[in-house]
């Protein structure tokens, strides 16, 4: 499997399981969403506009289709904790759009923006608006959206009759 990189130069094939790699991993859907937020929504004195610059900058970006399953991606469901605090289960999302649970974290804070494109088990340091360093450590991603769709697409595979199941079946 690749991913592709996106630098100043040009964007590169890499394999996405290079040891050692700390490099957020964004799907084109993701990656698109942010870039174009940092025109619409935030302008070039914003705090969140140039911590997701750098996000975009150092990310390696795949197809939702390649993404692994640990990797937390906007819709995801994650397990996560601060500072060694208590563990916090949310659905990171764009916006402050209604979650199922009412429960969430927006990408556009320093926490949301830190666990995107992350996998389980990594630590990820940032800090608040006013300066103070944040350890987010990801524990578990329970949901997927890309995941579930790869999921879901195979089972309709398997169920699907060979003659395709149109309307020329019935």
């Amino acid at each position: 499997m690749f991913i592709q990189r996106r630098d100043a130069s040009r964007p590169h094939l890499l394999p996405i399981d290079q040891p050692g790699s700390s490099r957020p991993v964004l799907t084109l859907h993701d990656y698109g969403r942010l870039e174009t937020s940092t025109f619409e929504r935030h302008d070039t004195t914003s705090r969140m506009q140039t911590r997701i610059q750098a996000k975009l900058t150092d990310a390696r970006v795949v197809p939702g289709s390649q993404i692994p399953e640990t990797v937390v991606t906007l819709g995801s469901i994650v397990r996560y904790r601060v500072d060694g605090d208590r563990i916090e289960r949310r659905m990171l999302q764009f916006d402050r759009e209604p979650a199922p649970n009412g429960q969430y974290v927006c990408v556009f804070t320093p926490v949301g923006l830190a666990l995107l494109g992350q996998s389980q088990g990594d630590t990820v340091e940032t800090t608040t608006f006013d300066g103070r360093p944040l350890r987010i450590v990801i524990g578990s991603v329970e949901f997927q959206p890309e995941s579930d769709t790869r999921r879901r697409d195979s089972i309709y595979r398997d169920d699907s009759p060979p003659d395709g199941g149109g309307p020329e079946a019935a």
